[in-house]
């Protein structure tokens, strides 16, 4: 008998006390935002809402200062209710062996794109280290930059791996030292995202390239679509498990882990901006393993798993807004350095 979804968990106790800051847009720093989703993330008692700047920029405002962010990343629970956001029923330190596996074909369509099959690797958010592992077996030297203390001792204690604690604009790492970055589902993360992405532009050698993936969905279409509509659509139907995913009802997102939302727009500004070249761009939507990874599924997930396969494919073919977005980037080979590593 296939095994049925763990219930979902609930968000672990809050860390107190929670503080917050108002912030100008991260993208263009303009501040003329308008309310975009009220109570969209808590903490303990206190909600945070999405706010939209008229540059297409989607983020908290107020955030949680940098001491509550923290303390959210700090907590193990992180790896079983907020890494996977709804979309996996497992935690993410019990999917190693897949992961390692998935991250080789993933490894090997860099090396095909790019054409480097060589080097020095870096991840940034390498989290326990799965991607890293996969790009070491295919022959990098790897390093990796994370904040979770959690995910820092797995990926050491486990996987032997360099893995610098810490921020991104304190790791030890030279100025073009890297010919490959990665940077899957972090800069949403981030406070700063044009400094990031200016700082991974420096580390890398000219002629390097650094893969960025960032999801897209609640500053999209699907998402706004949704709060016009969300009376009509049908609750059963989407199921516990979706309308979580879909972050159909207010404040049910958890902890405010994205405090930035990227559409295709703003992402391609700030790449531009940061001095990368655009060498592709792909969309893709995350399939939930509730619908995918098991055989005993209703009429009514059947029907939801095969809406998921229609949106996945005309998203990658162009045709559809994307849930997700990957753009593979390239630092020119003439191209003098920012001044943001080193």
């Amino acid at each position: 008998m296939t095994q049925q979804p763990e219930p979902l968990a609930a968000p672990p106790a809050p860390p107190a006390p929670v503080r917050t800051e108002h912030v100008p847009c991260p993208a263009c720093g303009a501040d003329a935002p308008r309310p975009y989703r009220s109570d969209m993330y808590r903490i303990g008692e206190v909600r945070f809402g999405l706010v939209r700047c008229p540059c297409g920029m989607v983020y908290v405002d107020p955030r949680p200062d940098d001491e509550a962010l923290g303390q959210i990343y700090d907590d193990p629970s992180y790896y079983t209710d907020g890494y996977n956001l709804g979309v996996e029923t497992e935690n993410y330190f019990d999917r190693r062996e897949e992961l390692i596996a998935q991250y080789d074909r993933a490894v090997a369509e860099i090396e095909e794109e790019t054409g480097i099959r060589e080097g020095r690797f870096l991840e940034l958010g390498s989290a326990g280290g799965f991607f890293l592992a996969a790009a070491r077996g295919r022959g990098f030297e790897v390093a990796g930059i994370e904040l979770s203390p959690p995910a820092i001792e797995y990926s050491r204690r486990e996987l032997g791996l360099d893995v610098f604690a810490g921020y991104l604009e304190d790791a030890p790492y030279a100025p073009a030292s890297f010919d490959l970055a990665l940077a899957d589902n972090v800069l949403e993360h981030t406070l700063c995202p044009a400094r990031s992405l200016a700082h991974l532009r420096d580390l890398l050698r000219p002629g390097g390239h650094l893969v960025v993936i960032v999801p897209s969905y609640v500053n999209s279409f699907y998402f706004r679509a949704m709060l016009r509509l969300r009376a009509l659509l049908p609750r059963r139907l989407l199921g516990r498990h979706l309308l979580r995913i879909l972050k159909f009802d207010e404040g049910d997102a958890g902890y405010p882990y994205h405090i930035l939302e990227f559409d295709r727009a703003t992402l391609l500004r700030l790449v531009r901006e940061a001095g990368f070249e655009v060498v592709s761009v792909q969309g893709s939507v995350p399939l939930p393993a509730h619908l995918f990874k098991r055989d005993d599924l209703s009429a009514g997930e059947r029907f939801l798993r095969g809406v998921f396969r229609f949106l996945d494919a005309g998203m990658r073919r162009g045709l559809l807004p994307a849930a997700r977005l990957r753009f593979l980037l390239r630092r020119p080979a003439d191209s003098p350095p920012t001044g943001g590593a080193g």
